[in-house]
């Protein structure tokens, strides 16, 4: 999924429950692919949907982010942090259109190096570079955002909605 579709997701889903920090979901949502700092490196590849994707990373993340919040908010905060990242693995173990990196998560890592894909609503995008050559990625990145679209305009009216201002 794309960086939008994680926002999208996040987004959507924090907006659904009360009580919650949605810019720790979003935040959470987006912390496992932090590694794409590091997508022009010969040794991204192997690396992207491990190190950063996995149930232990999610969890140091909501930790350090419930010693960062104010006391009154740690518990909201690394709840947040936890759903948007657990959002994040779940969506990427299902839709995900790079196998030469394993298809799906390592969700225990490095406990267990086996990839999480409980089922993949996409097909190999038949693109064998990987994240090593990002410009041939952009094609089948094509078709993960037409998968994404309907969450982007959801996104895109539940925020207008946020921001309407009634005139009376």
């Amino acid at each position: 999924m794309t960086p939008l579709g994680h926002l999208s997701v996040s987004y959507i889903s924090a907006r659904s429950i009360s009580r919650i920090s949605v810019p720790a979901v979003i935040i959470g949502g987006f912390l496992p692919d932090l590694d794409f700092l590091f997508v022009f490196f010969d040794w991204f590849n192997a690396y992207h949907h491990v190190t950063t994707h996995n149930v232990f990373y999610i969890g140091l993340a909501a930790l350090t982010g419930y010693f960062l919040a104010e006391k009154k908010m740690r518990t909201t905060i690394a709840g947040s942090l936890l759903m948007g990242g657990f959002l994040h693995l779940l969506v990427d173990s299902c839709m995900d259109n790079n196998p030469t990196n394993g298809v799906g998560v390592t969700l225990l890592w490095p406990l267990y190096e086996g990839h999480f894909s409980p089922f993949n609503i996409l097909s190999d995008s038949g693109v064998k570079a990987g994240w090593g050559e990002p410009l041939k990625m952009v094609k089948p990145m094509m078709i993960v955002v037409l998968y994404e679209l309907p969450l982007y305009i959801a996104t895109a009216i539940l925020f207008l909605k946020s921001k309407r201002i009634s005139i009376n």
